[in-house]
């Protein structure tokens, strides 16, 4: 799949040193704990959650509008422990995408509107896409 080219207005984006593009609009928390490697767009409205635990984009990659970026997270008996969030190189996050994994490879192209999630049971996150996304399958379908 073939993306058109984005023209921006250089005036609503800060350029980094290592030529990181960030909206202005972009919410960053922790901003401390959040790695643009080089070359990222970050567009408007996007939250990008490093006060959780470490986020760290590879190179090339284009986070749009709205998208969120939250760290995956484990309930214990004592509280919640959040772990990172590593993203490769070269990839697109299509706007108002939830990522709330520990890892996403590289050249991968996730469109929008999507929930990505850490899920340990596979066939329980398949029904659940087929649910979302076919919402007149009856469940007898999807069940077992």
């Amino acid at each position: 799949m073939e993306l058109g080219d984005v023209i921006y207005n250089k005036t609503e984006y800060v350029e980094t040193a290592s030529g990181n593009k960030v909206s202005r609009q972009t919410i960053l928390s922790g901003s401390q704990n959040i790695i643009l490697q080089g070359k990222v767009i970050v567009q408007s409205e996007a939250i990008i959650r490093g006060d959780l635990a470490n986020v760290k984009t590879g190179r090339y990659c284009v986070i749009s509008k709205e998208a969120v970026l939250r760290p995956p997270y484990k309930k214990f008996s004592k509280g919640v422990a959040f772990f990172p969030l590593s993203i490769g190189d070269h990839v697109f996050i299509g706007e108002k995408t939830l990522i709330n994994a520990a890892q996403i490879g590289n050249y991968v192209h996730i469109g929008k509107n999507c929930i990505i999630v850490m899920v340990f049971n596979m066939h329980l996150c398949i029904y659940r896409i087929l649910l979302r996304l076919l919402p007149t399958i009856p469940l007898t379908t999807c069940h077992r």
